[in-house]
């Protein structure tokens, strides 16, 4: 069915289909021709070895000569920008899939089609999760590297507020550790997420739920600040739980389950939508004006929720 339980606690028996609402429709086509293709490359070349440096200077090197090998065949990852614009403006949801390891350490970002997009990893204490546009399961682990992540998120220490950020832009990423900045951006953190997160009792159950802050990008002309908010789900009297309509996909019950809307939307549009969909599977759909980045961010932000 496509109406299951929201984010209540443990997850209970799914809702009869013929409770089911009329499907919405969706995009058919894949957002992967819009953004990079996913890395596939052969075990590394053997690579030149500078001497006389330092360790750090050594790891520079090695990570730069892996780098220019997969550039040199069109396959390299290394460009953020796509996935910090928002996605065309359409009337339906876009579709993705992210993979949660059995571990619940690392979560993987796929096309609906099933492209490889970015990989999350937990840090020990959980308090910081690194994002990756390298995967580490591929045969090109020697090009990831655990100290480059691409974006990171913190949380705080009641667990209730996140901060996705982009430490460094794409060019000071991949200067050398002794130069930490470009003339651009001189190394100042580029915040594209907040995300709180408070619980609300809703008929018999207590529910989930977030308060979405995008900020308005200052590279973009016109680019506004959005607010989101959750959208509640509402009290099923015949199956005793609160449930929520996730129209176009076949959603289990788990405490993560979510939609988000605009604040200022009256209709209450769905803009994002996060379900369980297997065991260790959950469906990511959003729409304009979010981005690829944003909508993975504010699904990690329910690693807590159970």
């Amino acid at each position: 069915s496509s109406q299951a339980q929201a984010g209540t606690g443990p997850p209970r028996s799914l809702i009869p289909p013929s409770l089911g609402f009329a499907p919405m429709g969706f995009l058919d086509e894949s957002y992967a021709n819009l953004l990079s293709s996913p890395l596939f490359r052969q075990p590394p070349k053997e690579k030149a070895v500078m001497g006389g440096g330092t360790e750090s200077e050594q790891k520079d090197s090695d990570h730069y000569f892996d780098t220019a090998d997969v550039m040199e065949r069109g396959l390299a990852r290394e460009l953020v920008a796509d996935f910090m614009e928002p996605l065309p403006d359409a009337t339906s949801l876009w579709k993705f899939n992210v993979e949660r390891s059995d571990d619940r350490r690392e979560y993987r970002l796929f096309c609906d089609g099933g492209e490889f997009l970015m990989c999350a990893r937990v840090s020990r204490d959980c308090r910081k999760i690194d994002i990756s546009m390298y995967d580490p399961r591929d045969r090109a682990a020697s090009i990831y590297d655990p100290g480059r992540p691409a974006f990171s998120m913190t949380c705080s220490a009641d667990k209730a507020e996140w901060r996705l950020v982009q430490e460094r832009c794409d060019n000071c990423r991949h200067l050398p550790r002794t130069q930490y900045s470009c003339s651009g951006c001189r190394g100042r953190g580029s915040e594209i997420l907040l995300v709180r997160h408070h619980n609300e009792d809703v008929g018999d159950g207590i529910n989930h739920c977030m308060d979405v802050t995008v900020p308005a990008n200052s590279s973009a002309p016109n680019s506004q600040e959005h607010q989101f908010i959750t959208k509640m789900p509402v009290w099923n009297e015949k199956v005793e739980c609160l449930v929520l309509d996730f129209k176009g996909r076949k959603i289990q019950a788990s405490a993560k389950n979510f939609q988000l809307a605009s604040e200022d939307d009256e209709s209450e549009r769905v803009v994002c939508q996060y379900g369980k969909i297997g065991s260790n599977t959950f469906g990511l759909d959003f729409r304009y004006p979010l981005t690829v980045i944003q909508a993975f961010g504010m699904s990690l932000t329910t690693l807590f929720w159970d």
